[in-house]
Order: C-alpha cells, then sequence, then structure tokens
C-alpha cells in the first residue's frame, strides 16, 4: 500500500508516520522508503531496541511534532554511538548509557547500539535499566 501510494503520488522523498513497528515501520521497509516511528502508540522502548532488520525505524521521536524539528546525527563514538548529549554502548550482557539531554536522544542511541549488536537478528541485551534512566 505504501510502494502503490508512492508510485500513484511522484513523491520524491516519502516518510511513512506511525506508531506500530509490524504495520507502519514494516511497510516502509518493504516499500523502501523512510519512516518515523513516533511513540505515542503501542511500541515502547524496549520494543524497539529488541526490533528486528524490517521493524527498524529510520527516524524515531516521541510524537507527531518530530515532523517539525530535527534530529541530532547519532555517530560513533569509541564503542559505542552518541546522540546529543548521550552516549550508549553495548557491553557485559546489557546496553549501558551515559550522559544527559533528551530521552529520544538517548533512545536514538541506545537504538544504534542494540542493532549494532545485533545485527541480523534481535538484540538480546537488557537495555532495561538504560530505558529506565531515560523514563522509557
Amino acid at each position: 500500500m505504501h510502494r502503490e501510494t508512492i508510485l500513484r503520488t511522484g513523491a520524491e522523498r516519502p516518510l511513512v508516520v506511525g506508531d506500530r513497528l509490524d504495520t507502519d515501520i514494516e511497510g516502509a521497509f518493504n516499500g523502501e522508503v523512510d519512516s518515523l516511528l513516533v511513540l505515542t502508540g503501542v511500541t515502547d522502548g524496549a520494543l524497539l531496541l529488541a526490533a528486528p532488520p524490517q521493524h527498524r525505524p529510520t527516524y524515531v521521536d516521541a510524537d507527531l511534532r518530530g515532523l517539525l524539528t530535527g534530529q541530532p546525527e547519532v555517530v560513533a563514538a569509541g564503542d559505542g554511538f552518541r546522540c546529543g548529549g548521550w552516549t550508549a554502548a553495548a557491553g557485559a550482557g546489557r546496553l549501558e548509557l551515559d550522559g544527559e539531554g533528551a530521552a529520544t536522544d538517548g533512545l536514538r542511541a541506545l537504538c544504534a547500539a542494540a542493532w549494532t549488536a545485533a545485527g541480523d537478528g534481535v538484540c538480546a541485551l537488557d537495555g532495561g535499566k538504560a530505558l529506565a534512566r531515560l523514563g522509557l
């Protein structure tokens, strides 16, 4: 459905926005377009960190206001990833988070660490403590 919409409208830079990994985000993945996951629905931080490749969004934000604001880039930093004021890394069977700033930036850094550790699989690292620190 997403792909057909893109073809019919001639969209040059389509973005699928949704709150479910298994429908909205997977649809964008299958249609080979970018996606924005908003955390206003059934998806929580733990589900997002454990997402298989076809459920991993391009962008993550708290709500639809994320369409109007830029997102800081997630960059490799030593053995982990940095976004905003947060640094996340995988180690010793869990995800670790250090820093401060916007919770969504911390979540973006955690996603990069979790998904890199998982590769083409599902991340089995415990992210509970890191998510709790973010209030997620």
